[in-house]
């Protein structure tokens, strides 16, 4: 099953501290891995605030943690209503931009209607994923559930309730492919 451009949650049992209560936006998913972001971990103040001096961003605004991968740099999510040259599209209401430029235009309050700015990300190499979803590498525990991608769960939903959110979701989902039968 390919979960590209949806979202995974993490067990409730996930003992990687990482990822406890996490929901992951899942970018790339291909025969070579997969890619994407925690959406929901906000960055505690103190280091949110050494992150902003360092990037130059001169306006109090939230930063999360996108994953253990690649802490260095900075990602932005965000809607396709601001779009700068080096801005990717995701998907049809969802673009990544990696630019000092977005920062400026933060700077000089130019938003897009909806954004994250998020320090690092999540990736998994050939075949991880899968062996993490079906439990083949962790001892027969299912490390991550899916549900499909909805602009309502990454930008409506406050973030300390994203992941709860995700997993009843996901239960509606399942209930509702059984009933079609």
């Amino acid at each position: 099953m390919i979960y590209q451009q949806s979202f995974l949650y993490s067990s409730p049992g996930m003992g990687d501290g990482n990822f406890q209560k996490a929901l992951v936006y899942l970018d790339t998913h291909n025969g070579d891995g997969a890619r994407g972001w925690v959406v929901n971990k906000e960055l505690d103040a103190r280091i949110a605030n050494k992150l902003r001096v360092g990037m130059k961003l001169q306006i109090n605004l939230p930063i999360y943690y996108g994953g253990p991968v690649d802490v260095n740099s900075v990602f932005i999510l965000h809607t396709p209503d601001v779009i700068i040259q080096s801005t990717q599209q995701i998907n049809e209401d969802l673009c990544i931009t990696r630019d000092k430029q977005m920062i400026e235009m933060f700077n000089l309050k130019q938003f897009p209607k909806k954004w994250k700015i998020i320090v690092g990300h999540s990736s998994w190499g050939a075949g991880q994923l899968e062996s993490e979803m079906l439990g083949s590498r962790t001892n027969g525990r299912c490390l991550w559930g899916n549900v499909k991608y909805t602009p309502d769960l990454m930008w409506n939903i406050e973030p300390k309730a994203q992941w709860q959110t995700s997993i009843e979701r996901s239960a509606e989902e399942y209930v509702s492919n059984i009933l079609k039968f």
